[in-house]
């Protein structure tokens, strides 16, 4: 065999690696076993798929679907994202700005790569989903990161933004993956109004709109018409693994999208396109999911309210617990592995979320069944207490 080694990766393929996989690989390891795990480490909805929805996927299977679809996605259901849109926000979005991606995450592929050109710059505040990051530093677009404060690891202050006038592009996450934080209208705004007057291009991840408990949440767009919203089918609307998603657009950039998504995906899968329709019918059976989250995350936050060495908020939306570690002089990393292993319970270290401040916290994801999400934090929390 040649052992000339050409094939090396390219600069550009070193992003950082998503330290939970390790610690879910572990873990099925110890299952296979007969270990007993749980896993609070993936913000998966556990909830089956609604019944309608599985019915027409039955229904699409027998049928004869043309194989492809249109580039942005089948017109029927992009014109019920319009609708729920005005539904939900009261805002007229015109159908043909909307583009059905492959995932949320062939949607900010389509988005990064349609905004910003090598060696922009695109802040992002922490802690934050960490794909983000990766998917810009693949694309040689530099990032910034705006700190979280050490002093309350879990709460981000949008007013932060005032030092970072400079950059092309700023990335909100709202509700927030890690740290369940939802922003209030009028810092929506004052971010859309910051970003409008130095010409910083705006994109709003809304994938956990839905998911709300004290108060639902405003979409950017409600702010005016300058910015990008990208959301999925995969957290509030149940379909995860469907790999569905969805971007809104300004006009000016509907034809460079399209350019893009025709030669980078040509279309997402038709079945998921046309079952995705119906899920908007199911608005009633999604919020009572959300219901039951509420219900899990009161349970949680009494069990870990037992053990004051630890520092959190209770999420506003979301399905995540952010939990800073400070006082407990361990790094995350070690401390999930250890947890792991000696209590079965899968935890995500915050370094994932945040490069700076990530060492010393860690997320609980509550979107499985309540009863283990309910087992796992108490075995959890015996842990604490009995090592600290």
């Amino acid at each position: 065999m040649n052992n000339n080694n050409f094939y090396l990766p390219s600069n550009r393929s070193y992003v950082e690696t998503f330290n939970v996989m390790q610690l879910l690989s572990e873990a099925n390891k110890l299952q296979e076993k007969g270990r007993k795990i749980y896993h609070l480490e993936l913000g998966e909805p556990q909830s089956m798929t609604p019944e309608i929805v599985k019915k027409e996927i039955q229904k699409l299977i027998k049928s004869n679907l043309p194989g492809y679809t249109p580039s942005n996605g089948i017109e029927e259901l992009r014109i019920k994202i319009s609708g729920y849109y005005k539904l939900k926000y009261n805002l007229d979005i015109d159908h043909n700005q909307i583009f059905i991606t492959t995932g949320s995450s062939g949607a900010f592929l389509l988005t990064f790569l349609t905004c910003f050109n090598v060696g922009d710059k695109v802040a992002i505040f922490n802690p934050v989903y960490p794909a983000y990051r990766n998917i810009l530093k693949s694309l040689n677009i530099n990032v910034v990161e705006i700190p979280s404060d050490k002093k309350n690891l879990g709460y981000i202050d949008v007013k932060k933004i005032e030092g970072y006038s400079e950059i092309d592009g700023l990335i909100i996450s709202n509700p927030n993956n890690p740290n369940g934080q939802v922003f209030e209208g009028e810092e929506l705004k004052y971010l859309y109004d910051f970003c409008e007057k130095n010409k910083i291009k705006l994109i709003a991840d809304e994938i956990y709109h839905g998911i709300e408990f004290d108060q639902k949440s405003k979409s950017i767009l409600n702010f005016g018409d300058n910015s990008i919203v990208i959301n999925s089918f995969s957290k509030y609307f149940c379909m995860p693994g469907w790999r569905l998603g969805w971007a809104i657009v300004p006009i000016s950039l509907v034809q460079n999208f399209l350019r893009l998504s025709q030669n980078l995906f040509i279309s997402s899968g038709n079945i998921a396109q046309y079952s995705a329709v119906k899920i908007f019918d199911c608005i009633d059976v999604l919020d009572s999911i959300v219901e039951n989250y509420k219900i899990i995350r009161e349970s949680i936050f009494q069990e870990l309210s037992r053990f004051d060495m630890i520092k959190f908020k209770k999420p506003k939306g979301s399905f995540y617990y952010y939990i800073d570690i400070s006082d407990l002089n361990i790094d995350s990393r070690k401390l999930t592995k250890t947890v792991l292993h000696e209590t079965g319970v899968v935890l995500t270290p915050g370094i994932d979320f945040d490069k700076i401040n990530g060492s010393k916290s860690f997320r609980l994801a509550y979107s499985i069944d309540g009863e283990v999400a309910e087992e796992g934090t108490k075995k959890l929390m015996q842990w604490f207490l009995s090592n600290y």
